[in-house]
């Protein structure tokens, strides 16, 4: 017990008094074993002392101070990362804030000793014990009981905040105070103790929700949302975050995405980061809460893992449609604009084939979801991706993603490989809603490329549609689909005219840290 207590009172403690950070630790904090990721974070994401300062004063001068509070479940943690855990969270350059500590029957002293020490230090260290292991729900929703704050957090016991974490949630929820639910970046901790592993999240994706936990940490809630949603669910253990947002989402829940990093999760050699098998009832409880989730908005499908990703990955294969589509075969000198579909359309190139019957069904699955005006599939030459995901670019053609890799490339974040929200279709496989067509009126006639499509799926983003890209839907092309004859520079002159400020914000559904240039997803420096 003494060298604990002389561990606390070394250098490395932080100071009693405001607890303000040391520039060698900002420094520390920044360091990744990744030469590109050191590049960014260098010049994007360090936090000197100063800036750090300047942060503190301009939340002095807010008259609207949203509290927080943050839930840590802890459980005979090492001393090293707790510390760092705790540590963490002491040295925000936004003060107002609450750490709910509930000790989940901790066996190891030190461990006691350091959370009963470092709470007698900082009042806003509020520690409960538990009287024995009760698991990770039973602790957090005790933590959830013991909030005060206007908004709730999740912090795990060996993970870190970023210093600027809850000033960048404060400021975001000063500027849209009906926010309910937030999310950050993120990024992990190696066991050497350096980041890596960046995640670079698009904006809120409902149907990216349903192939996985896509928005891991840091997640902040609204309190009265979470009483609201009574906490997390025993019976969801190992998932229950990600059952939580699913129910949090299926509740018309405002969400926003703060694309910042300001969560780092460690890695070890029991965490589920590193080891996928660590926690194999994990998984199964996720594909629980989205067999639930499907149930809660009236959908009818199966769940199950996708076989082609690691764990934590799911496919949902929603029950067929009551009524065929309407299937129209074009090519850019064929004009459809004034057409009057009397039920779905799915629109196919002259020269594209779908690989199996299933294809054309599953994109016609989709328009089911309530909300979902747009569904788009992947396009393959041979075994080579043509089209995986569109990402629209402020002045040029749009953004084929993996455009001439192997089919079995999945992708950062495995974009190529599970159903996720994109911002516009490919117009060579595509489907659309009768109930979208009639209330667009069609296609604009002033386009006769492949644009009238980019533009109809622009206008279908405006009116509050979201557009689906699935991977399940498979078609082969031979076409040169992307030569400048089906992109023809008039029409993309055009196109981005009249959409320039919506690509000038960035597409929604593709981080602006990552490149524009390649079609890889790698970092933009």
């Amino acid at each position: 017990m003494a060298a604990l207590f002389n561990w606390l009172s070394s250098s490395k403690a932080p100071r009693q008094s405001d607890c303000i950070p040391q520039e060698i630790e900002l420094k520390r904090w920044a360091t990744s074993e990744w030469i590109e990721y050191q590049a960014w974070l260098f010049r994007h994401a360090f936090i000197s002392l100063h800036d750090w300062k300047m942060l503190w004063f301009e939340a002095q001068d807010w008259q609207d101070k949203p509290f927080f509070s943050l839930v840590t479940p802890i459980y005979n943690t090492p001393l090293k990362v707790l510390f760092e855990c705790i540590y963490s969270v002491r040295t925000q350059a936004y003060p107002y804030w609450e750490l709910c500590l509930v000790d989940d029957g901790s066996s190891h002293k030190t461990t006691l000793a350091l959370l009963d020490a470092l709470a007698n230090e900082d009042k806003r260290l509020r520690v409960l014990h538990l009287p024995e292991n009760q698991g990770i729900c039973a602790a957090t929703n005790a933590g959830l009981a013991m909030a005060r704050g206007d908004y709730v957090g999740f912090l795990d016991h060996d993970d870190r905040l970023a210093p600027n974490a809850l000033h960048a949630m404060a400021k975001s929820i000063r500027q849209q105070p009906d926010t309910q639910v937030l999310y950050s970046d993120r990024d992990m901790l190696s066991p050497r103790n350096t980041r890596f592993m960046h995640l670079f999240k698009p904006d809120w994706s409902p149907e990216t929700l349903l192939s996985g936990n896509y928005l891991f940490h840091l997640v902040v809630y609204r309190r009265d949302l979470l009483k609201q949603l009574g906490g997390v669910r025993g019976e969801f253990e190992g998932s229950q975050d990600y059952d939580l947002i699913l129910r949090a989402a299926d509740t018309q829940a405002k969400v926003l995405h703060l694309p910042q990093v300001l969560y780092h999760w460690r890695q070890h050699e029991q965490s589920v980061s590193l080891d996928h098998n660590a926690k194999a009832y994990a998984y199964e409880a996720g594909i629980r809460a989205v067999e639930e989730s499907l149930q809660r908005c009236g959908l009818q499908g199966e769940v199950e893992e996708n076989p082609n990703l690691w764990r934590g990955n799911y496919r949902v294969k929603l029950k067929n449609p009551k009524q065929p589509a309407q299937i129209i075969r074009w090519s850019k000198n064929i004009d459809f604009h004034h057409m009057q579909p009397d039920s779905d359309m799915v629109i196919l190139g002259e020269n594209v084939a779908a690989m199996d019957d299933d294809s054309l069904l599953e994109m016609q699955r989709w328009l089911q979801v309530d909300g979902v005006g747009l569904v788009t599939g992947k396009l393959l030459d041979k075994t080579e991706i043509v089209h995986a995901g569109l990402v629209q670019r402020p002045h040029a053609e749009p953004l084929a993603l993996y455009a001439g890799h192997p089919e079995t490339t999945s992708g950062y974040m495995a974009a190529t490989a599970i159903v996720r929200n994109v911002s516009s279709v490919h117009p060579s496989c595509c489907a659309i809603s009768l109930k979208l067509w009639q209330q667009l009126g069609g296609l604009n006639p002033d386009y006769q490329s492949g644009y009238a499509l980019l533009d109809f799926s622009l206008r279908a983003l405006q009116a509050g549609y979201r557009i689906v890209y699935t991977p399940f839907a498979r078609f082969q092309t031979q076409s040169p689909y992307f030569s400048k004859d089906f992109w023809p520079s008039q029409e993309q002159q055009r196109f981005t005219n009249t959409w320039a400020d919506w690509l000038a914000q960035g597409d929604p559904y593709y981080s602006h840290w990552l490149t524009l240039e390649m079609n890889d997803m790698g970092l933009a420096l």
